[in-house]
This record gives structure tokens, sequence and C-alpha cells, in this order.
């Protein structure tokens, strides 16, 4: 069994090794354009977006809290007003 590399075989190789490493090159350029393109295009749709949900999450969080305390008072009405009793904290 021969192992020295020939000539041919070493050159067949280099021109194997060269091809892919052409086809990588391709790969990563492409992999980049599509980077560039979300950067510069799909960005400021999404921060359009993620902006459009943060002020309806605003408005929910505001309903939210309008509502929880309406249901705290209403209770403590119910109660006789006296808060005292339904807290954790000590009674100085």
């Amino acid at each position: 069994m021969n192992l020295q590399p020939t000539d041919a075989n070493t050159a067949f190789l280099e021109k194997d090794i060269l091809k892919e490493y052409g086809k990588l090159s391709s790969h990563i350029e492409k992999v980049n354009e599509t980077i560039t393109h979300m950067n510069t295009n799909d960005i400021a749709l999404l921060v359009d977006k993620l902006r459009a949900l943060e002020k309806k999450i605003g408005l929910v969080y505001t309903l939210f809290k309008a509502s929880v305390y309406s249901l705290v008072t209403a209770t403590d009405q119910e109660n006789g007003g006296n808060i005292e009793e339904n807290t954790n904290r000590p009674i100085f």
C-alpha cells in the first residue's frame, strides 16, 4: 500500500480544497447579504411593531392597576373601611 502522495494526487486534493473554500466563501457572502438586509430593512419594521406593542401593554397595565384598586376599595367598603383587620402589618 503506497501512502506517499503523488504529484497528481496532491494536485487533485489541492483543487478539491480550493473548490470547497470557494463554496464556503460564497455561502458566507450570502449569509452576510441576508444579515445586512435584515439589519437595514427588517429592524425598522420590527422596532415599529414593538413600539406599538409597548403602548398596548402600557394601557393594559394601567387598566389592570385601576381594576385592582377598584376591587380593593370595594372590599374595604364592604368591610366597613377597617383596613387594619385585613393586613399583616403590626398595629402601632
